[in-house]
This record gives structure tokens, sequence and C-alpha cells, in this order.
């Protein structure tokens, strides 16, 4: 067992008690937001503000990938984006714990900047998932389709196994068809329900995990660097293993020639910051 397994913890232990609460006030996100504790609080607020990063946010960084990689094929492409997702989730994790290690900073400064790293996590996943599912010509236009498919990305098999109890099981009944074009065919209340269900799920599981990378981000003597690198690895390698399992093959080529007029470089964190600015402006003029 390595140095941080047990804090940690073992993926079969969550496997194991992956059991989604499935009664009505259980599925409600709000009667759900209002009985968790602090980490699910901040899973949902976070969720609400990953699915705004905008679709030609999206589709800009996955043109700017394929410029700067012109030769790849789309599989190859997605190797690249894998490990493009996994060095900034990384070196988030390692940010945080270097910040909670700071001399005066205090436990409570610190644990703040562990939290905020923690939704730049969730920022970064969901804008992972949404360029993968762009590689595929997934629609990600509609922002319940994308929160379902950033909640499977984050849930893995037991979030299928909620999007497979609303059909049927989708490789025997639906032609082996993967989890984002079943999720296509939802529309309405029935997407709403599996989310809901999805996102309780969440709460429960990744929420559990959030919580042993924050112990760990927080050890002194430059050990909290050290786990919240390894803690934010292992769940960036998780994602990566979901996202390829849910949204399932892809095409052999593109169909559209590699663009030409894009930027130099792009800074994804600011692009992400941007596009939840200026949808949290909108929502707040809308509530006026």
């Amino acid at each position: 067992m390595g140095l941080f397994d047990g804090l940690f913890g073992d993926d079969s232990n969550d496997r194991r008690n992956d059991r989604p609460i499935t009664d009505a006030v259980g599925s409600d996100p709000k009667a759900l937001e209002g009985r968790t504790g602090a980490t699910g609080r901040m899973l949902i607020s976070g969720l609400d503000k990953a699915v705004r990063i905008q679709a030609g946010t999206i589709s800009r960084y996955v043109d700017w990938m394929r410029a700067k990689n012109p030769e790849l094929s789309p599989r190859e492409l997605q190797k690249v984006i894998d490990q493009h997702f996994s060095v900034m989730a990384t070196g988030s994790g390692g940010a945080a714990g270097i910040a909670a290690a700071v001399p005066g900073i205090g436990l409570i400064t610190g644990a703040a900047a562990i939290g905020v790293e923690s939704l730049v996590f969730l920022d970064l996943a969901a804008f992972y998932t949404m360029a993968s599912a762009k590689l595929r010509g997934v629609d990600i236009h509609d922002p319940e389709r994308r929160r379902a498919l950033i909640l499977v990305a984050l849930t893995g098999s037991s979030g299928t196994a909620i999007v497979d109890a609303a059909v049927g099981d989708i490789s025997a009944g639906a032609g082996g068809r993967s989890v984002a074009t079943t999720l296509s065919s939802f529309s309405g209340p029935k997407l709403t329900n599996v989310n809901n269900r999805m996102l309780n799920l969440a709460v429960k599981t990744v929420g559990k995990k959030f919580r042993r990378a924050w112990f760990g981000k927080i050890l002194p003597l430059g050990l909290g660097a050290v786990a919240g690198s390894f803690a934010n690895h292992r769940l960036a390698d998780k994602v990566v293993s979901n996202v390829g399992e849910s949204l399932g093959g892809l095409p052999a080529e593109f169909a559209t020639p590699v663009p030409k007029d894009v930027p130099e470089d792009i800074d994804v964190p600011a692009e992400i910051a941007r596009d939840v600015a200026e949808a949290n402006v909108e929502q707040k003029d809308g509530d006026n």
C-alpha cells in the first residue's frame, strides 16, 4: 500500500456504497441541497456553474487543439486532450497543497484555498468532458444534456446504471449505443429526473473523494503539495476512464478540415472563469 492509499481510500469501497436514493424527496435537488453537508452544497453549486461553460468556448478549444496537431486522428487527439486535462488538474491540486502549507496562512484560509481548487477541478472536468463529447460529434448545446454528461463522467458505472434503469440495458437493448447517444434521446422531465438521481449519487460518492483529498492537501511540511497532486491525478484518471466508457468510440477521421483561424494559445481556466462570470451576471439580471 502506498503512502496515500489509506488516506484516499479504495475505489472498490465506493462502488459497494454506490446505492443512490431514488425516492421522490431524495431525487429533488432542492431537497438534497437543503439536507446535504458543505461538500455536497459545494458540489451542487460548482456543477451549476460548470454547466454554464459555453459550447463556443469548447469548440474553440477543440479547433485550437486540432490546429496544433493537424496530423492527428480523433483517437490520437483524444489522448492529447486526456493528457492536457490531467496536467492541469494535477497542477491545481499541488498548488492548493502548497498554499495550505505556507507558514502563517492558517488552517481556515488554507482550507478555503483547497475548496476553491476543488471547484477549479470540477470546472476542468466539465470542460474536458464537453471537449471529448465535441470530438465525437455529440451535441453539447443543451444545458441539461451537458449536466447529464458531466454527471456520468463524475459517477462512472454507477451513473450509467441510473441511465440504464431509465431505458433498459444500453448495450443489449439499444443496439450497443453509448450513454451519450442514449441521453440525446431524453428530453424534458425524463432527462431532469435522471440528472437529479445522478446528482444525488455524485453528492454521496464524489463528495467523499473530495473530502479525502482535502485532508491530504492540508498536510504539513510539503506533504500537502504531494498529496494534492496525487489526489487530483487519481481523480483525473477516473474522469478520463469514465468519459471514455460513457461517450463511446471516436470516428476514424474528422468530417471537417483542420481549422485555420485559431488563437496562438488558449488559457483554459481563464476561458472557463469568463463564461461562468458572464452567466452569473445574466442570472442576476434575470432575477432583478
